[in-house]
Parts: structure tokens; C-alpha cells; sequence
């Protein structure tokens, strides 16, 4: 019994981010200079590799799936597949079983809207399994019926804020779960998703964020809702009036530029079909990940949030209780580069 509280422990704090079908480059747009694709391949692969080793690693140890680790390396893995970049893809089969084997443990076969109380795993993983290509079956469909059943009048859904970044946001948690709703969610179930993704458009659009994530989701979660382009273009506009100098994004005000920051904010613009390498702001972007991805492959960062689970060393810099954010710095770094190269011939 006890080893099954720790495994829910590890379970609920893992339930993080990541993320969906991935979108080419913006039609019309002009794909990156020579020089710079060589950079962002030789990136993207370098910390590919750092990601699968350590995503092996938390495997191994912890025995679920999370998004720091798993779910977004699968992102990754598609995008870099669609892309036509070269790299050795030796996890994928152990990425995908552990996220389905998540599933089968958190859900309730008797009582579909019996989980296990991290409203941010399900749609994680559930993203991570389109990425790998994972058909709906029995466990996605105990997933859809959760994250269903998490829904409020408006449409929207009430995170936990259990840790931050990885763990916070409402509009984040709405964007994620709408969007794994509209991927994996049965024929049965498509009436009641659609009327329920028309409440969360309307809800989205209304909001006011001034947090970086949640702009980036805003921006994202109105493109899967179907949003008009002017209510997206004011996002992005705000988004834009957060840069740093440094060409980088912050998760807050009071912060720093980092990785997790910058890498969401590309990715944003990369899904919607709002960046082309002759934006600056996007560039500038672009250059602020190229110039600080650490030798080893990754983007070390500090966390911010109080630790709910025992450290865990899944051998990612910098090796100690810094490495979950910075693993997921480096997902959202790796992922945000890939999608700003033009698609495979």
C-alpha cells in the first residue's frame, strides 16, 4: 500500500507538460539560412540525445510517464520525423508503453471518472501519444471521460498549481485538455466535445493574461478553438511586448530569460502560423536558445517551486533538484528550434 501512495505521489507531480499533431512552416514564409539550419539541426540533435538518455533514466526509476520526460521528447521525436532531421530515436517504444502503462494505472475501469487527482497528466500524455502515432483504445478513452469530467459550465479548467511553471495556469490546463479532447475523444463522444470546445473558445478569447505561459496558451488554445486571426494577432502583439533585450522570454516580470520561456513562446508562434525567420522577434528568439544551450546539450535552469516528491536523479544537468525544470527548458528549447525548420521535401 505503501509503495502505491509513492508511486501517486510521483504520478500527480509528474503530470506536467507538452503537446500535439505538429504544424509545418507557415506557408509563404522563407525557411532558415544555411548556416543557421546547420545550428538549429546540430541543436536539436545534440539535445535530443540528452533527452532521451535522461527520459530512459526517470523510466527506469520512477516507473510512469511525465512531461518533463516523456510526453514533449515524443513531441520532439515527431517533429524532428517530419522535419527531416537526422537522429536515432532508441526510446520511442519505452516512451510510448509508459504512457499508455500511466494510464492503465491512474484510471478506473469500473468508474470512468475515477483518477488520479493531476488534471495535467492526462492531457500531457494524451498529446504524447498522438506524437507517437499511439491509436485510441481503452485507456485514452478513460482519459477523454476524466478530463471530460474536469470541465466547467464555461468551458474552461481549474488547475492545481501544485508546482510551478510545470503545474499552473488555467488557461494552460484548457488549452491542453481541449486540444487532447479534439485528438483522441470517440465518435460517441464528438457531439458533447464540440459543444464543449465552442464554451472554451468563447471563455478563451475573454481572457486577459499577462503571464508569458499563459499568453503562449492563450495564443495556442484560440488556434485550436478556431479563433479568428485579429483576436490572435492581439496575443501575439502582447507576447511581442514581453521580449527581453536579450532577444529571450521570462516567465515573469521579476525573472530572467530562460529556455521554458522562449521555447513556448516560439512553439506558440510556430503552431499558429505566425512566425517566419525574417520576424525579429522570432530570430532574436532563435539566436537567445542557440547562444545559451549548454555544452552537455541542455538549457540548465533554477526551479521555482517547492518540492512535493523525494529527488530523483535521472542523470540530466544539472544532476541535482534543478534538473526536472531544466529538462523541460530543454524539451521546450529542442521542440520550439525544430518546428522552426521548413518541412521535409
Amino acid at each position: 500500500m505503501n509503495h502505491k501512495i509513492l508511486m501517486m505521489m510521483f504520478l500527480i507531480s509528474a503530470g506536467c507538460c507538452s503537446f500535439t499533431a505538429i504544424v509545418g512552416w507557415e506557408k509563404g514564409g522563407s525557411p532558415p539560412s544555411k548556416n543557421n539550419t546547420v545550428a538549429i539541426q546540430t541543436a536539436v540533435s545534440k539535445g535530443f540525445s540528452l533527452l532521451q538518455t535522461s527520459g530512459a533514466r526517470m523510466i527506469e526509476k520512477v516507473r510512469c510517464a511525465s512531461c518533463h520526460h516523456t510526453a514533449m521528447t515524443s513531441l520532439i521525436a515527431a517533429t524532428m520525423e517530419e522535419k527531416g532531421i537526422t537522429g536515432i530515436d532508441t526510446t520511442a517504444g519505452l516512451r510510448e508503453n509508459a504512457m499508455v502503462g500511466t494510464l492503465d494505472y491512474v484510471g478506473n475501469p469500473n468508474l470512468n471518472h475515477q483518477f488520479v487527482s493531476a488534471k495535467f497528466l492526462a492531457p500531457y500524455i494524451l498529446l504524447g501519444l498522438h506524437a507517437e502515432k499511439h491509436p485510441a483504445d481503452f485507456n485514452t478513452d478513460l482519459a477523454v471521460n476524466y478530463i471530460i469530467s474536469q470541465a466547467l459550465p464555461d468551458g474552461s479548467f481549474k488547475a492545481e498549481y501544485a508546482r510551478v511553471p510545470l503545474e499552473c495556469g488555467d488557461i494552460h490546463l484548457t488549452a491542453m485538455a481541449i486540444r487532447a479532447l479534439d485528438l483522441y475523444a470517440s465518435k460517441a463522444k464528438r457531439i458533447q466535445v464540440q459543444q464543449l470546445l465552442l464554451h472554451s473558445k468563447t471563455w478563451m478569447e475573454q481572457q486577459t493574461p499577462t503571464t508569458q505561459q499563459e499568453l503562449s496558451f492563450q495564443l495556442m488554445g484560440m488556434n485550436w478553438c478556431g479563433s479568428n486571426q485579429s483576436a490572435k494577432n492581439a496575443v501575439l502583439k502582447k507576447l511581442f511586448s514581453l521580449q527581453n533585450k536579450d532577444g529571450g522570454w521570462s516567465q515573469l516580470p521579476s525573472m530572467t530569460s530562460d529556455a521554458y520561456a522562449t521555447g513556448q513562446v516560439l512553439y506558440a508562434m510556430s503552431q499558429t502560423g505566425m512566425s517566419t525567420t525574417e520576424s525579429q522577434p522570432f530570430q532574436a528568439g532563435t539566436d537567445y536558445l542557440l547562444r545559451t544551450q549548454d555544452k552537455t546539450g541542455a538549457w540548465i535552469m533554477v526551479t521555482r517551486s517547492n518540492p512535493i516528491q523525494p529527488f530523483v536523479n535521472t542523470d540530466f544537468p544539472p544532476y541535482d533538484d534543478n534538473q526536472f525544470i531544466s529538462a523541460a527548458g530543454t524539451n521546450w528549447a529542442v521542440l520550439a528550434l525544430a518546428t522552426s525548420l521548413p518541412d521535409k521535401k
